[in-house]
């Protein structure tokens, strides 16, 4: 991985153009590679590492091999007293990501094993890869930029890619916003709950909802952008709950993805019946209500989740917007 930093990166933020200010990976202080390396010119400097380096994370989306690190950039510390520092700005993490095509190639005449081939075993359990995207306003492409204006709609994508799984279906039982990737770390924000309640968008003037499924194994969703303080733009990341289950299922109050509709003033479900949200407004999303009937589902086994996490997102408030275009 290659990481090519222009100087601008530095005047931005009031930062000296100086290598000791600026890290790939948030825990990699003991490893030079993640530092700027060799010759750095007047207008930009290079940190060369390796791809499984620096705490670089992989991930398959679509057709890419997607390879994934935050550049750090620290603020300057100013010493005032005696054990006593001045910082001048926080430290700033901006996500780094590589794209790599995804190829196949066979060679070779085919193999009759002797043994049960390992095809025949993921046929039936699969090999899962969930994902949690920032998308642009369609949801159709990624988003390549991830600061936002507080209220502004913030688009993702939850997804499972099983190519050797029996069909299934995508849900969101819940998420979360925090300032950091702990999902438990507080101060919080739970904006999807109740197994599939969009929370978030029963506030006033808010525009958050689902839209409409393209794809069974695909949910897209809005949010709006907020901030945690009021003194200025922060750095947020988002964790959901992602559930999978056979696609043969009915939708259920446990299979749902319900937003509340202003103009209706209800929660409405973006397929199934409106009984199925009608806990959305109340306590307890985990009992059956009594007028919604659906055949009966497989056991757990066949229930396949995980918690995925995206951000940073940077969340500026009204404020700081034009200062930030300028």
């Amino acid at each position: 991985m290659i990481v090519t930093i222009k100087r601008q990166f530095f005047d931005e933020r009031h930062i000296p153009f100086e290598a000791e200010h600026v890290r790939l990976g948030r825990q990699s202080t003991q490893q030079k590679s993640c530092e700027p390396q060799g010759p750095m010119s007047a207008s930009e400097m290079i940190i060369s590492a390796g791809l499984k380096q620096c705490g670089t994370e992989s991930s398959v989306q679509g057709d890419w091999l997607v390879y994934s690190n935050l550049l750090v950039l620290f603020p300057v510390v100013i010493p005032a007293s005696v054990g006593n520092v001045i910082s001048s700005r926080s430290t700033t993490v901006t996500p780094v990501r590589c794209y790599y095509k995804r190829r196949q190639t066979v060679m070779g005449q085919p193999l009759t094993p002797t043994w049960q081939p390992m095809t025949s075993t993921i046929s039936v359990f699969g090999l899962l890869r969930f994902s949690l995207r920032i998308m642009e306003d369609d949801c159709s492409s990624l988003r390549t930029s991830w600061v936002y204006q507080q209220g502004e709609a913030v688009f993702l994508e939850a997804s499972i890619e099983a190519p050797q799984h029996l069909p299934l279906t995508l849900y969101v039982d819940y998420c979360v916003a925090t300032l950091t990737s702990d999902l438990h770390s507080l101060p919080s924000y739970k904006f999807v709950s109740k197994h599939g309640c969009l929370l978030d968008s029963v506030l006033p003037g808010s525009s958050s909802k689902f839209l409409p499924r393209v794809q069974d194994n695909r949910l897209c969703f809005s949010v709006q952008a907020f901030h945690f303080k009021q003194d200025h733009g922060e750095q947020v990341f988002i964790s959901c709950h992602l559930r999978a289950t056979p696609k043969e299922n009915t939708h259920s109050h446990l299979n749902k993805a319900c937003f509340f509709n202003r103009t209706t003033f209800s929660w409405n479900p973006i397929e199934g019946d409106t009984g199925l949200c009608e806990c959305c407004g109340s306590e307890d999303c985990s009992r059956q209500p009594e007028n919604i009937r659906h055949t009966p589902q497989r056991q757990a086994d066949d229930k396949h989740e995980t918690v995925t996490t995206t951000g940073p997102v940077r969340m500026l408030p009204h404020y700081h917007w034009t200062d930030y275009q300028s």
